[in-house]
């Protein structure tokens, strides 16, 4: 059969083709498989640590080589050589100055006034200065003896060597000082008890009876008499500068024109002026007699002048040069500050 033949020959030749093309496609694929250029793998660089520094041994300190024993060695005593004498410390250059100040009071509250008299370089020696007390007037206060130039006196005294360096307490007698006449509740307890302890509290006072001199004119001499005859242990000098010696509410206790015979004065330094036309003369001649007839000692003067200020004035000199007599020029004679400065 023509037609069976020819399907089978067909299949033979296909089957003949496809295996030729297989082997052309291997071929080929061989071909470009060849011709590709393969990449280059490139080998990874090792890594070599850096080499450790070698350790050497450190060989152990030789011990120490004893050190020669020390030999001693002299040295020549040196020659003392003479110091210079001291340069001596040069003066007080400054000046002395006044405070003014109010002290507390129980008896004339709640408080007085005062001035106080510093003398040039106060304080700076450390040691204590002598006091005077100097009391006012009845119409006056703690200025009046500032006015009468009791300051400028002691300055000028301290300066020329004629009394040495003192502190100077001029005080107000308020109203107390006219209305009482005696005794603890009076000015003589204000003075005493209060003045007395705040100005060796806070000034470089000398505290013993011998450093404390007291003073005063008019009635301030009334009180400075009456206080200093009824305490004489207190004071070492007490002033009556034209005294007005007319308390008539004193009585023989307290006033001191009898006081005076009776109380023990023999340690007390007393001193009595008084102008000649002083209308008040009169009484303290009475003190005067009954002084003299009890034998005590003391500095009567009758001077030209009258009760007032003018008097007073032109004696403030002669009053500081006479309380300023038993105390030394030396301050090396003085005893140590044992208080405030002011």
């Amino acid at each position: 059969m023509i037609f069976a033949g020819h399907s089978l020959a067909s299949s033979g030749a296909s089957r003949a083709i496809s295996a030729l093309a297989m082997l052309l496609f291997t071929s080929a694929c061989a071909a470009q498989t060849a011709d590709r250029e393969m990449p280059t793998i490139l080998a990874t660089e090792s890594f070599s640590p850096p080499p450790l520094p070698a350790i050497t041994a450190t060989p152990p300190p030789s011990p120490p080589s004893p050190a020669p024993p020390l030999i001693p060695s002299w040295t020549p005593e040196p020659t003392p050589t003479a110091l210079p004498p001291p340069t001596p410390t040069p003066g007080c250059t400054q000046t002395g100055q006044v405070a003014a100040g109010r002290f507390p009071s129980a008896l004339e509250w709640p408080d007085l006034a005062y001035r106080i008299y510093l003398p040039p370089c106060y304080g700076e020696d450390g040691r204590a200065y002598p006091v005077l007390y100097m009391l006012p007037g009845n119409f006056h206060d703690d200025s009046i003896w500032d006015e009468l130039g009791l300051d400028e006196a002691a300055e000028a005294g301290i300066q020329d060597r004629l009394i040495p360096p003192i502190l100077v307490v001029m005080v107000d007698g308020g109203q107390i000082d006219t209305r009482t006449s005696g005794g603890p509740y009076s000015f003589e307890g204000v003075i005493l008890n209060e003045l007395l302890p705040y100005v060796e509290s806070n000034y470089c006072a000398w505290t013993d009876p011998a450093g404390r001199a007291i003073g005063g004119l008019s009635r301030g001499g009334y009180w400075s008499l009456e206080i200093a005859f009824q305490n004489p242990a207190v004071f070492a000098s007490v002033g009556g500068h034209g005294a007005a010696l007319v308390d008539t509410y004193a009585g023989p206790t307290l006033d001191p024109k009898y006081t005076a015979s009776s109380a023990d004065l023999s340690g007390l330094r007393i001193y009595l002026d008084a102008g000649s036309s002083d209308w008040y003369l009169p009484h303290l001649q009475i003190l005067h007699n009954n002084l003299l007839a009890a034998g005590r000692d003391h500095v009567w003067l009758i001077q030209e002048g009258g009760h007032d200020n003018n008097y007073w004035a032109s004696h403030v000199a002669k009053y500081l040069q006479w309380y300023s007599e038993p105390w030394s020029m030396d301050r090396e004679d003085y005893p140590p500050c044992l208080s405030g400065t002011g």
